[in-house]
């Protein structure tokens, strides 16, 4: 090993660990590194336990042969330790406690690789490092991914995989989480405990950016579903449960560019159990959401992606009606978005034009959601 081979690495490992590591991922027992370079990716945490993304590029040899390498590490920690300092303790250690972050160190360690459908894979884990304290860096090959618009047909076999996954994992042992999933947590706590009473509050109302027109019109249906929120609940909590990824966004489903056909699915901190079709929910809303894709998208995508799911699903010998199935993923839909999509955790700050521009945004998006709702079948139905 040179001088360019750093001491400290993202995680911990040593360099030994590394090239045993490489050595193991790649079959090349020979192989020495030469070189070790990192970088930060740049990335918007909105995860309290995503300490930190690095990508790493090593300079290695095989006998006379050069071998690039290319990874990126994931470093994981306990909710508490990414929380804003400024959140009173007592809340911090509730939300902490409502976090399960190890979630995604064992989907990757434990048997989901094994479950997947072809056409569908993990990342290859290289090296797992725990650090001290509550803390693993998960060393995962860095996926050359093409940088193409997602087409109706990606998202059909995208779909279609997701429903093959959600059945051939239903063997598994459930995740153990704070109110059963990740959906149940985020409806007890994101909108019982935060957004809806804000959504109640006449002064989140008199925010200037609340008050402009598009805004304030959706004041009368978002206070209608807050109503409605107990009973929707109840409503998809009667769909059978099956283990979901919980964020299977375009973002977090790479398509490969030496694997035309496939889709590798990153980012397993939310896969926990949920309703049928819940990966749907982030497959098909996931761009507009983030505002990278437009809002009138989506219906014509929840058309090609249901019934794609369905048919994964059938595939692994599980029988669901689409009309059944779409319903119960635009309920999720109506829990997961409308309420908690507008900028409510920026009101406390001074009114700016980019405040106001993205409440306009969001509430294009709200409105297409709430839109979606009618539809014929019930979810206790055939």
């Amino acid at each position: 090993m040179t001088a360019d081979l750093p001491t400290a690495l993202p995680g911990g490992p040593t360099p030994d660990d590394l090239t045993a590591a490489l050595r193991r991922w790649t079959g090349r027992p020979g192989l020495a590194v030469e070189a070790v370079a990192t970088a930060p990716v740049a990335h918007r945490y909105s995860a309290p336990t995503t300490r930190a993304l690095t990508r790493v590029a090593v300079s290695a040899r095989d006998g006379a042969e050069a071998v690039p390498l290319r990874l990126v590490v994931k470093e994981l920690q306990r909710a508490i330790e990414g929380l804003p300092p400024e959140i009173p303790a007592s809340l911090r250690e509730f939300i902490d406690s409502q976090i399960p972050w190890r979630t995604e160190a064992d989907a990757y360690t434990g048997g989901v690789r094994a479950s997947l459908p072809p056409g569908l894979r993990m990342p290859d884990l290289v090296h797992v490092a725990e650090g001290p304290g509550d803390r693993f860096a998960l060393w995962l090959e860095d996926v050359h991914a093409v940088d193409r618009p997602w087409s109706a047909d990606d998202v059909r076999r995208a779909a279609t995989a997701l429903g093959r996954m959600a059945v051939r994992r239903r063997e598994e042992p459930p995740v153990p989480v704070p109110c059963g999933s990740f959906l149940g947590n985020f409806v007890a706590n994101r909108l019982h405990r935060r957004a809806l009473p804000l959504l109640a509050d006449d002064a989140t109302w008199a925010h200037p950016a609340m008050r402009q027109p598009g805004v304030a019109a959706l004041r009368p249906a978002l206070t209608g579903l807050a109503a409605r929120v107990p009973a929707l609940w109840e409503e998809l909590s009667a769909v059978p449960e099956l283990p979901a990824h919980g964020d299977a966004t375009p973002d977090n489903l790479l398509r490969p560019e030496a694997e035309p056909g496939r889709f590798v699915l990153l980012d397993w901190g939310t896969a926990t159990p949920a309703p049928i079709g819940f990966d749907v929910v982030p497959l098909v809303f996931g761009r507009a959401e983030a505002g990278t894709g437009p809002a009138g998208e989506v219906p014509a995508l929840l058309e090609v992606a249901v019934p794609a799911y369905a048919e994964g699903m059938a595939a692994e010998g599980l029988h669901v009606p689409v009309e059944r199935l779409h319903r119960a993923v635009v309920t999720a839909a109506l829990l997961r978005y409308p309420c908690t999509s507008l900028p409510l955790d920026e009101l406390e700050g001074p009114p700016t034009p980019g405040l106001a521009a993205r409440a306009r945004e969001k509430a294009a998006f709200v409105r297409m959601v709430l839109d979606l709702e009618p539809h014929p079948a019930a979810l206790s139905g055939r």
